[in-house]
């Protein structure tokens, strides 16, 4: 077997694209929007209206299939954690959830997945940080 650097980069670069288009569509514009967007100015993250932005929040990563939390669509605990004044979460995606047999194949259910998740935390007043993990070195032969 031989490792393309390379190629393994590209496919990487490729999921962010397809994982943050899928991200930016579910939310729509923020032309005419009561949704923040966020810059960074300095060291500080920023709203729409030049206000400095604190979040608090927490992480959901689940490294084994299905590679991602049920309960993190659980309403009644996203309810809590609204009250509680969490307003964000570092989302673990695991390539292995996204491309699990090969390269260029992609799973589109788990990619659906995500993409509730974010809608879901959304309703909440949760923003969604995808981090994107790699639990093991994938090779891909040529």
């Amino acid at each position: 077997m031989m490792v393309h650097r390379v190629s393994w980069l590209m496919t990487l670069i490729s999921m962010l694209l397809v994982i943050m288009t899928v991200v930016d569509s579910s939310i729509g514009p923020a032309v005419n929007s009561s949704e923040p967007r966020f810059t960074v100015v300095d060291r500080w993250i920023v709203d729409q209206f030049g206000r400095v932005r604190i979040f608090h929040g927490f992480n959901s990563v689940m490294k084994s299939r299905p590679y991602y939390d049920a309960q993190i669509l659980n309403a009644t605990r996203l309810r809590l954690y609204q009250q509680w004044g969490f307003n964000a979460v570092r989302l673990g995606t695991m390539w292995a959830g996204a491309q699990p047999v090969r390269q260029g194949q992609f799973n589109d259910t788990y990619i659906s997945v995500l993409e509730l998740v974010v809608k879901q935390l959304s309703t909440f007043g949760i923003h969604v940080l995808l981090d994107m993990h790699q639990v093991s070195y994938m090779i891909y032969s040529v």
